[in-house]
C-alpha cells in the first residue's frame, strides 16, 4: 500500500516539474542558437567575442581587442544583424523616449543605444534595447543598455 502512494507522489512530482525542465531547455537551446549567430557575425568581420549578454530578442557582443560591437536583435518580423568598429565611432548615449501619464507617471516606449559615428556624413548607429510594442514590460532592459553603455564609453575612452 505504501509502496503504491509513493509511487503515485513521485509520478505526480514528475509530471508537475516536467514543464519546466522543458521550458528550461528550451530556452537554454534557443540562448545557444544566438550565441552561435553572434559570434558569426563577429567572424564574418574577423572578430572573437570576448563579452556577451543574451537577452530574451537581442544579444550584444564585444570584442576588446579590436574594439568592436555585434548586435542582434530578434523581433517577431525580423532578424536584425549589426556591427560597429568603435574606431569609427565617436560618441554612445542612451535614447530614452518615454511619455509621461498623468496617473502612472512616466511610461517608456523605446531604449536604444546611438553610437555616432567620426565622420558626422554618415548616420548614428541605433541599437535597440527595449520597444514597447515589441515586448509590453521592461524586465531588465534598463540595467542592461546603462552596463553597455559604460563599457563602450570606457572603450571609448581608452582609444584616445
Amino acid at each position: 500500500m505504501e509502496l503504491g502512494i509513493a509511487a503515485i507522489g513521485i509520478t505526480c512530482v514528475a509530471l508537475c516539474a516536467m514543464p519546466f525542465v522543458l521550458t528550461n531547455r528550451n530556452t537554454k537551446n534557443k540562448e545557444k542558437l544566438v550565441l552561435m549567430s553572434l559570434k558569426d557575425v563577429a567572424k564574418q568581420h574577423d572578430c572573437e567575442i570576448t563579452e556577451y549578454e543574451i537577452f530574451g530578442h537581442y544579444a550584444i557582443g564585444i570584442d576588446n581587442v579590436t574594439k568592436s560591437v555585434c548586435f542582434i536583435l530578434n523581433t517577431r518580423k525580423v532578424i536584425k544583424q549589426q556591427f560597429v568598429n568603435l574606431s569609427t565611432v565617436n560618441n554612445c548615449e542612451i535614447t530614452n523616449v518615454s511619455r509621461s501619464l498623468a496617473q502612472k507617471g512616466k511610461i517608456i516606449d523605446r531604449l536604444n543605444l546611438n553610437l555616432s559615428p567620426i565622420d558626422k556624413n554618415k548616420p548614428d548607429t541605433v541599437l535597440e534595447f527595449y520597444d514597447a510594442d515589441v515586448n509590453y514590460q521592461l524586465s531588465g532592459e534598463l540595467q542592461s543598455i546603462e552596463k553597455w553603455n559604460k563599457l563602450i564609453k570606457n572603450m571609448l575612452k581608452s582609444k584616445k
